[in-house]
């Protein structure tokens, strides 16, 4: 497959995003907006580049924007948001950049992961076929769901396509196949430079390796955290074990030197300031997966995992290439990480599925189902078992991504927002400042603002906001009392009311000054 089939194919197995997000901008009730934030936490980012916007003088790292203080330390790096911020620099649409973003890194992730393909299986025929049951292939759980709803009558959705939920994480957002991450643009990101470094491992360009380590490091902690132990264990049995003389010791070296830095900016330097260390302590959170999740979505690609061993018995023949060793350990590193609550105190364990287990026991799997596919194509009856195999394999993402498109957008959300949240965005974007606090009841206000405008939040995001359930009674108390905190005492104060919501008591004296009033919101200062 010469370079423009690889990127056609790339293209053509990008449809389902594209698909989503011309969703997602033109299949909505004409009272909304569509934001370009295709889920909720991709607020989180473009709020960290709009960091850099504010500055007066540039600062290579950024404070937390839902910290609500325009005094908190800038310690944060990550090199994504630069880019981002330099975009929102020159009048970028916030929502749309990252779309775009998004879908651009999709296309790669699947280019890389063809290209690992094709080097895996040079002589194979049939790579475009691996390729597509790659990037979107999947496990039982949506037809476990769909079966399950007839078992479990009290946990059925109305909507019987919604069923297929009931046997995955977070309505499939948490992504446990390697295709559904790319509906999630920052996902999409870190898992091509994933497979970039797999790649680039595969073709020995050691360096570069290093280079993209690092860079998958200063990215994101878990997928830098996933991704070094992961190498690390597998240059550990090949240079102790196996002594692969192909790969040098300065390069495992080098990737111990980018783990130690790893881990010391992640959970020393950083919980060296209190306020890193009360995010961190929210952080500590047991959001897992139970093996009744786990075996409906990893079971198809564990049937292959464990059918290549059975034709390649010895196991030490399966074993014999570098390659191979290095997707058990990524698959049985992974799934170790995605269950740590088994050994120690859990720290979203959940954040480590995102496809990784699932792919690593799909790479170690190709032998068995390369087999298969050859056996099944030797006469028509056994090609019609094929089609319906092919089909059980695509299964999980085919119903998702049908149930994803056919769902119309009518409730207000952080992808779609009013013409009235529009118009308080507009408003707080021209008229306020980084020394400016937002409080009140307007909850959606209050998360979004950071990724549209210059004005600080006092409780915003659940678990990126330090000590939100204290500031939520500090904030009480001002609007009961009408005397402001002393730690507010240098900031101009704005309470934004949403009327639709439950009605806010505050005291008289904070709501004489009125800035602003549309048919559901109301901002005073007092």
């Amino acid at each position: 497959m010469g370079k423009r089939k690889t990127i056609l194919l790339s293209l053509l197995l990008s449809l389902p995003v594209i698909l989503f997000l011309l969703q997602q901008y033109f299949y909505h009730s004409p009272d909304l907006k569509p934001t370009g934030f295709t889920i909720d936490e991709n607020i989180l980012y473009m709020s960290y580049a709009h960091q850099y916007t504010e500055q007066e003088n540039f600062l290579l790292f950024y404070s937390n924007p839902f910290d609500g203080k325009p005094g908190s330390p800038a310690i944060y790096f990550q090199p994504i948001n630069l880019f981002f911020a330099a975009l929102l620099k020159v009048g970028a649409d916030p929502g749309f950049t990252l779309s775009i973003f998004g879908l651009l890194m999709s296309i790669c992730c699947i280019y890389i992961g063809i290209k690992i393909i094709q080097h895996l299986l040079p002589a194979y025929e049939n790579k475009s076929l691996i390729a597509v049951l790659f990037t979107w292939g999947g496990g039982l759980t949506a037809i476990t769901g769909l079966i399950g709803s007839l078992i479990l009558v009290e946990y059925r959705y109305d909507y019987w396509l919604d069923n297929i939920y009931l046997a995955d994480t977070a309505h499939g957002w948490w992504a446990l196949n390697w295709g559904r991450n790319l509906f999630i643009p920052l996902e999409a990101y870190y898992h091509f430079l994933f497979l970039l470094n797999i790649y680039l491992i595969l073709k020995e360009k050691w360096i570069l390796s290093l280079f993209t380590a690092l860079f998958i490091s200063i990215s994101h902690p878990f997928t830098g955290t996933e991704y070094l132990l992961i190498i690390n264990g597998w240059l550990f049995i090949e240079l102790l074990f196996f002594k692969n003389k192909k790969i040098s010791v300065w390069y495992w070296v080098g990737v111990i030197l980018i783990t130690s830095v790893h881990f010391w900016y992640y959970l020393y330097y950083l919980n060296t300031f209190p306020e890193h260390r009360q995010l961190f302590a929210q952080y500590k959170a047991r959001w897992t997966y139970s093996l009744l999740i786990a075996i409906p979505a990893y079971c198809l690609v564990t049937l292959l995992a464990v059918y290549s061993v059975y034709l390649n018995k010895p196991i030490k023949q399966l074993l014999n290439t570098s390659h191979q060793r290095l997707f058990l350990c990524w698959a049985i590193i992974a799934f170790l990480l995605s269950k740590h609550e088994w050994f120690i105190k859990p720290m979203q364990p959940v954040h480590f599925t995102r496809g990784y287990v699932w792919s690593g026991i799909f790479l170690f799997g190709l032998p068995g189902l390369i087999w298969l596919i050859k056996y099944l194509q030797q006469s028509f009856f056994k090609k019609l078992i094929l089609l319906f195999l092919l089909f059980i394999f695509l299964s999980d993402n085919i119903l998702w991504t049908t149930n994803l498109l056919l769902g119309k957008n009518n409730i207000e959300w952080e992808g779609h927002i009013s013409l009235d949240t529009k118009e308080v965005l507009d408003f707080l974007e021209s008229n306020t400042t980084n020394n400016d606090l937002i409080t009140g009841n307007a909850t959606l206000i209050n998360y979004i603002a950071n990724a549209y405008t210059p004005v600080n939040t006092w409780v915003s995001h659940p678990f990126n906001t330090p000590e939100i359930e204290k500031r939520r009674l500090v904030m009480q108390n001002f609007f009961a009392s009408g005397v402001k905190p002393m730690e507010w005492s240098t900031l101009k104060i704005l309470i934004v009311v949403n009327k639709k919501s439950e009605p806010l008591k505050i005291h008289s004296s904070l709501v004489t000054n009125k800035l602003f009033e549309n048919n559901t919101y109301l901002i005073f200062t007092p």
